[in-house]
Parts: C-alpha cells; sequence; structure tokens
C-alpha cells in the first residue's frame, strides 16, 4: 500500500529548495545534498551559495515513491550517512595466554619478585598508576615489613596482558611497543 503524498502537492510550491527537501524526506541536509549531486533526484544546480538547488516537488514524490516500493534503486550507499564505525584496534585480538608467554620470555632475566621501580622501568607506567592498580586490587603485591611493595612477576604478567587486551588506548609506549613486537612475531 503506496502512502499519500498528496499533502506535499498543498503545502509546497511546485519548485522547492534543498532545505525543504530534507524536511520533506526527514532526512540529514548531509544526505540530502548527496541525493542531489548524485542524481538520485533530479534537480537544477545555480551553483549559488544560498538556495543552490531548484527541485521539482513532482520528482521529490517520485523519489517518496521509490523509497518505499524500490529503495535499493534511490538510497545512498549502507553506512555512508551512518555514525563512524569505530575501528577495531589490532591489540584488542591479541591471545592473552600467548601475550603471558611472550611476556615471560621478555622479561626471563628479571626476578621473580619485583619493586614499584622495576614495574615502572618494564611497563612504563608510573609510580601512581601502578599504585592505583595495587589500591584497586587490580595488581597483587606483598607489603615487606619496611612497607616496601613487592610485585611478583607472575602477578605482574597476568594483569598487564589482560591490562593491555581490554585497555589498547591506555596504553603506556612501552607496553604498546611489547604488544606490537608481540604481534609482529
Amino acid at each position: 500500500m503506496a502512502s499519500d503524498y498528496t499533502f506535499i502537492y498543498a503545502e509546497y510550491p511546485e519548485v522547492i529548495s534543498a532545505e525543504q527537501l530534507y524536511r520533506i524526506c526527514h532526512i540529514s541536509k548531509r544526505k540530502a545534498k548527496w541525493l542531489l549531486e548524485n542524481g538520485c533526484i533530479p534537480c537544477q544546480d545555480t551553483r549559488k551559495k544560498t538556495h543552490r538547488y531548484k527541485i521539482h516537488i513532482n520528482d521529490v514524490v517520485t523519489y517518496l515513491q521509490a523509497m518505499e516500493t524500490a529503495p535499493e534503486t534511490v538510497s545512498a550507499p549502507v553506512g555512508l550517512f551512518n555514525n563512524k564505525s569505530r575501528r577495531i584496534n589490532p591489540i584488542t585480538m591479541i591471545n592473552i595466554r600467548g601475550f603471558q608467554q611472550f611476556l615471560y620470555k621478555v622479561w626471563s632475566k628479571e626476578p621473580d619478585a619485583l619493586t614499584m621501580k622495576d614495574v615502572q622501568i618494564l611497563t612504563g607506567y608510573s609510580r601512581r598508576t601502578i599504585g592505583q592498580w595495587i589500591v584497586q586490587s587490580k595488581l597483587r603485591n606483598v607489603m615487606l615489613p619496611d612497607r616496601t611493595q613487592i610485585i611478583a612477576k607472575r602477578w605482574l604478567i597476568e594483569f598487564i596482558s589482560e591490562y593491555t587486551v581490554q585497555n589498547p588506548s591506555r596504553l603506556s609506549n612501552i607496553n604498546r611497543q611489547i604488544a606490537e613486537q608481540y604481534m609482529e612475531q
């Protein structure tokens, strides 16, 4: 059942502008411009800055009817006017177990018990960030009687491997370089 577009003839003049077009069709200004420039809706281009396009109301009604019956013939390519799709960061595709094994190899010469300074050097994160991870119980540690915090290398590897995959946009330069080395192998 086709829609009745007779009301358009009553409300609008025989020749309309692009602004009236996007309101009639309930589309964005950008999409209206694309439809006009690509010939989906016939128009006369005056090349002026304002009221550039002159569109016959019959052509608008024809377009609306075509959108109902055969939209593939007059519609814009899918996704052209949607929100920009998010680009998937390749780091999120890293296999966590494989990355953990890689970190064990890379850090094989490091001691099993690491100080905050060691973790800073290995990962490139600030003392404050590492401290926040510890306070939030994200990174396990042991406090020695002299108040030195010790992090087992195993705990660091387990945490950093998951953190890297889950937060690819928040990586330190060193952490990003390590992840890229893993992906290159």
